[in-house]
């Protein structure tokens, strides 16, 4: 819920969401080159918009940045950690078994250019999701001409996200107030029975809203009030000049840890 209401209540609500999606994307899309002096400053660029002109908390877009941090981390250790021979200068080695593995210069290259990268790519997916609603988002899509079945599975999958994560806490917190992770045994019972009980809910929830939509004429398309927006020549001008310096930069450093 909390990504939810600051697409709503941040300070670029009203800037056109096709500004804020062509942004985004084509960030995104210069992110994928392998250059860590781009990734930096894509992830300055867009935390700078975030916090000064968006109006969202600093606290809050770390603490979103870092949320895949775990899974990142993993992922990393086996870029970084490889099987080396005795040709390899290792920056460090060890046995396991009858193998060596170690870390080598050219796997921290990898790594790290792999972490920045994603961190780059995350931001602009958070800029997006943090500045636009799904409404927003829907209706310039809509006008891609973007197929309504693919829209309709977007916005209900998006708005059961919410429904569901909301629900799974309300959970655990009356697990947690009855003691049911006191203990490993206790924790991996009630780990099982909130995800029974979070699938049985979902299911009656998506009939219940199945039973609602028929109730009041659905003919196959959700239909949605649309936002009226103007389209402003500064902020093309302004994202023309941004993607054009993320690109001379990337053409003039032209590598990564130099």
């Amino acid at each position: 819920m909390l990504i939810d209401n600051y697409a709503y209540t941040n300070k670029l609500r009203n800037v056109h969401p096709g500004e804020k999606l062509a942004f985004a994307l084509i960030t995104m899309a210069i992110g994928f080159i392998p250059n860590l002096y781009v990734h930096l400053v894509i992830i300055f660029i867009i935390a700078v918009v975030l916090v000064f002109k968006a109006g969202i908390p600093a606290r809050v877009f770390c603490k979103l940045l870092f949320l895949p941090f775990s899974f990142l981390f993993i992922g990393i250790l086996t870029i970084v950690i490889n099987p080396i021979t005795e040709g390899d200068k290792a920056v460090m080695a060890f046995k396991v078994f009858n193998a060596s593995v170690g870390i080598t210069q050219e796997s921290l290259r990898a790594g790290g250019l792999l972490f920045f990268r994603t961190f780059a790519l995350i931001s602009c997916f958070y800029f997006l999701s943090l500045t636009t609603s799904v409404v927003d988002l829907m209706m310039v899509l809509k006008r891609f001409g973007v197929p309504a079945i693919f829209l309709e599975l977007m916005h209900l999958i998006y708005r059961f996200l919410f429904v569901l994560m909301e629900t799974a806490e309300r959970i655990y917190i009356s697990q947690c107030s009855r003691l049911g992770y006191s203990s490993l045994k206790t924790s991996f019972y009630s780990l099982g029975m909130l995800t029974s009980s979070l699938f049985t809910k979902a299911y009656r929830d998506a009939e219940m809203l199945h039973v609602a939509l028929e109730a009041r004429g659905y003919d196959g398309e959700l239909n949605v009030l649309e936002g009226e927006y103007c389209v402003s020549i500064k902020n093309i001008f302004l994202i023309m000049v941004t993607e054009t310096m993320l690109l001379l930069l990337a053409l003039n450093t032209g590598g990564s840890f130099r």
